[in-house]
């Protein structure tokens, strides 16, 4: 168990010098979102800086972004490396850990309801110049199915719209949205708890694609080797993780719209408004001294695109087809490599990988062999261009359930809400049965040797 919470995530990062602090006071309006812009476009990605803006103006409360921004500190969060991430998902996944109540815990130091609610209370940025408002970007939204008691999370954008409600858009399709039209079939509020600044990894385990049925907290605790403890909600009938830095209680009734929206959303676009459902707060509770932790969105990479990590484990554990050795996802494209013992196989394993609840919304997906890395670009751009005839290897499938963000969506599937588009698959697998050209490479012993005495000849 790496972590009791995310303080004590932000002292390993310190500790591994991967935190930039911002001493000077800035304002959540526009500054704040233009310095991450400009940090993270001036260096490496896997080199940004995890910030910390201990000032923002009219504030006593700092806000952190960007603290799972890399894959290596996706890595400390899980307490794995690179190398092993996927392989100790699928290992700990398997056994869930169910949590554990407790009578008290640290984000209920601070109670405020009745009159005392108060959402601007916490330094939420207006990120980008279009944004239709502030936006918590890291919600971890906790719910209940209203008939079967099963525990869901998810992360789903939240637009601040003033001191007592909180915007949400989810499409159709989500756990929370399919939860909440049940209750509200019954003229019934529907009960939710949002979650700011937890341990790290029930961030990373609410962002998962599991079933319908699953429990992200279970997960969680899985990943962590120890159970999450959870403490009963002062407002609605929930639990939510005790350590969190803030908790947002509320309800989402039955018949009532505001306007939501827009906001820069993951594909580095704004994402459109419309009217959508929102969150009636009816208490915040809060640690001493919380920290509010948020990310930054923009054209990839951004924090978003390592928080995918998990689709990539999922995807390993849920595929049924046999033959998936490893999966890049990047954005909506995403690259699997595949043991290949017959020719159509990549195909079929596209078709089986775009059927787990991980792929929902991979809108491209290219097939290359185990010889390919996945997450070198450049060999993948080589598969492509030596391996993949596009009249045999490429298909174009039509009206699948796609991303809600996507902006190339068809105009019909915005207004209807159907988020259906269309998806496709580029084969780029050598053939079996013909004999393929074999692949330019050195002869084996004298490479062995040249890796083995590399230091001799002095290149560095």
């Amino acid at each position: 168990m790496p972590y009791k919470d995310l303080r004590g995530f932000i002292a390993r990062l310190e500790k591994e010098g991967e935190v930039a602090r911002i001493k000077t006071e800035v304002d959540v309006n526009y500054e704040v979102g233009a310095i991450c812009h400009k940090a993270f476009t001036i260096s490496d990605p896997e080199k940004r800086k995890a910030l910390i803006f201990e000032k923002p103006k009219g504030y006593d409360m700092p806000l952190a972004v960007n603290l799972l921004g890399t894959r290596q500190r996706m890595c400390l969060a899980l307490d794995t490396t690179p190398e092993r991430i996927h392989r100790d998902w699928v290992e700990r996944s398997r056994n869930s850990i169910k949590p554990v109540l407790v009578d008290s815990g640290p984000c209920q130091e601070v109670v405020y309801t009745g009159d005392k609610v108060d959402l601007t209370r916490i330094p939420t940025p207006i990120w980008n110049e279009k944004d239709g408002g502030p936006y918590i970007t890291l919600p971890c939204w906790i719910t209940k199915d209203p008939e079967t008691g099963w525990r869901n999370m998810g992360m789903y954008r939240a637009m601040v719209h003033d001191k007592k409600n909180l915007g949400i858009w989810a499409d159709p399709h989500r756990h929370i949205s399919m939860q909440w039209r049940k209750a509200h079939a019954k003229k019934e509020g529907f009960p939710v708890a949002v979650v700011i600044g937890p341990d790290p990894v029930v961030t990373i385990a609410t962002v998962a694609r599991g079933g319908y049925g699953e429990d992200e907290m279970a997960l969680a605790g899985a990943l962590r080797g120890a159970p999450v403890e959870i403490v009963k909600c002062k407002t609605v009938p929930l639990e939510v993780p005790a350590t969190s830095e803030i908790v947002l209680e509320g309800w989402i009734k039955p018949g009532t719209l505001k306007h939501e929206g827009p906001y820069g959303e993951a594909y580095g676009y704004y994402g459109e408004s419309n009217m959508r459902e929102y969150l009636e707060i009816t208490a915040i509770t809060h640690r001493k001294n919380a920290i509010h932790q948020g990310c930054y969105l923009h054209r990839t990479p951004n924090e978003a695109t390592y928080l995918r990590l998990p689709w990539e484990a999922d995807a390993l554990v849920q595929y049924r087809t046999g033959g998936l050795v490893a999966v890049n996802m990047i954005d909506s494209v995403s690259i699997i490599s595949i043991r290949k013992g017959a020719d159509g196989l990549g195909k079929i394993a596209a078709l089986g990988f775009l059927g787990t609840p991980a792929a929902r919304t991979t809108k491209v997906v290219i097939v290359v062999d185990e010889d390919v890395d996945p997450y070198n670009l450049y060999d993948v751009m080589w598969a492509i261009s030596s391996r993949c005839q596009p009249e045999r290897a490429v298909e174009i499938l039509k009206d699948i359930t796609g991303a809600g963000i996507d902006p190339s969506m068809p105009e019909e599937s915005k207004r209807t809400k159907s988020a259906l588009i269309s998806k496709m698959i580029i084969d780029a697998t050598k053939t079996v049965a013909i004999p393929f050209a074999e692949a330019v490479a050195p002869k084996k012993d004298v490479l062995a040797r040249v890796e083995k005495e590399w230091e001799k000849y002095g290149i560095h």
